[in-house]
């Protein structure tokens, strides 16, 4: 088949999904373009898809603090780059001459939504997917919402997502909420994916009881409840450290929290606010004995998965998908919210060595077996040709008709 995978974003996990994607797509024989930005963070690195770096480039991510006049500056930055991004994928759609385009990327903002309809508006007879890795879009401004919840993106994605042809989910959860809160659309279930992308092998088994909190710093990831329980569990535990790195979302406001809290904290606190680059990831978690992810929502989580790559114990809620990966075997489960919860099993896997490191290696072996790339490209290839088979009879059938 002739694919063309695209991601708009050039850094992040979004774009380290694409490009694992389309390259295990290829491997299996298939000839793929992975369509990317210009100047993305993994320009460079080689593999067996055809690289086309010809989105326009975007803003480098932002840190901790922005005055108004950046904010607004940087948002008017984004929606001229997402309106050229979004044309220009709409031209490569129509007049690539693909058997099928994967549309990667998130549709959580108007702008974004706005585009995926337009690109399946004027796709002409190519069949468009789109990996949905958030069923629901998370709110990314103020206020206590997690979810956005009225207005133009909502409305936009109740006529985006049944535009395409196909869409992908990570999980039975995830299929369940998405009938029940978008119109019927064809949908397939695929695993998310190892993340091998940072290192061909795992980092030693950390050496001291570090608990590491990784990604965006947003309200649906229980910053605030990872607080509280760190507060708790080293009063019984005072060799605990805990380090949290990756961007503050500035709208979301939870670097207003974290770095006061974690200054009062230094002796064992430490915070890395701002994007970390691919090279940097794998120091941290060689630190680490534990990653934690206390969302109080979700779906899949690239953490999750890139923990496990790394061998190394995962203390996750259960939200979502993240019961399907996240078991007895590989971390502990907790209840979204539970601050009680979330301390017993922080203490119970940082405090023996031995047994983070069974967690850790049992949750290795399951990201490169059943939840490995060559397993999601060969359920995403069956899925594509069941669709093309089917619009091939379809339009038999019409024709026959005529």
């Amino acid at each position: 088949m002739r694919l063309a995978v695209i991601e708009p974003v050039p850094f992040g996990g979004l774009l380290h999904y694409a490009v694992q994607l389309a390259d295990a797509l290829a491997e299996r024989g298939n000839e793929v373009d992975l369509v990317v930005a210009e100047g993305n963070e993994l320009e460079g690195r080689d593999g067996p898809a055809r690289r086309r770096a010809v989105l326009p480039s975007g803003n480098a991510a932002h840190g901790p603090s922005q005055t108004r006049f950046e904010t607004v500056a940087r948002r008017a930055r984004t929606a001229r780059r997402l309106a050229l991004t979004w044309g220009r994928i709409a031209r490569i759609v129509r007049s690539g001459g693909y058997d099928a385009v994967l549309l990667n990327g998130s549709l959580d903002l108007a702008l974004t939504a706005g585009g995926a309809l337009a690109v399946n508006l004027l796709k002409g007879d190519t069949p468009v997917t789109h990996v949905c890795h958030n069923v629901r879009p998370f709110n990314r401004w103020g206020g206590s919402e997690l979810f956005v919840s009225s207005g133009p993106t909502m409305a936009l994605l109740r006529r985006a997502y049944p535009s395409f042809d196909l869409l992908f989910v990570h999980g039975e959860r995830s299929l369940a909420e998405y009938r029940e809160t978008w119109p019927p659309t064809r949908l397939a279930v695929i695993p998310h994916g190892d993340e091998g992308i940072f290192s061909d092998e795992p980092p030693p088994a950390a050496t001291e009881p570090r608990i590491l909190f990784f990604g965006a710093w947003r309200k649906m990831k229980g910053l605030p409840v990872l607080m509280e329980a760190f507060d708790a569990l080293a009063k019984r535990r005072p060799d605990a450290r805990l380090t949290i790195a990756g961007p503050p979302v500035p709208e979301e406001g939870e670097a207003d929290r974290v770095l006061p809290w974690a200054a009062d904290r230094a002796g064992t606190v430490e915070v890395r606010p701002g994007y970390v680059p691919v090279d940097d990831v794998p120091e941290l978690f060689a630190r680490s004995r534990v990653v934690v992810m206390p969302y109080l929502a979700g779906y899949q989580s690239g953490v999750v998965h890139l923990a496990m790559t790394m061998q190394r114990a995962v203390v996750a809620s259960d939200v979502g998908d993240l019961g399907t990966v996240v078991d007895d075997e590989t971390g502990r489960l907790i209840p979204p919210g539970d601050v009680g919860a979330l301390v017993e099993a922080l203490d119970a896997v940082l405090g023996d060595a031995a047994l983070a490191d069974r967690l850790g290696a049992a949750g290795r072996a399951r990201m490169l077996n059943g939840s490995g790339w060559p397993t999601v490209a060969e359920r995403v290839e069956a899925s594509l040709r069941e669709l093309a088979s089917e619009r091939s009879t379809t339009s038999v059938g019409r024709a026959e008709a005529a």
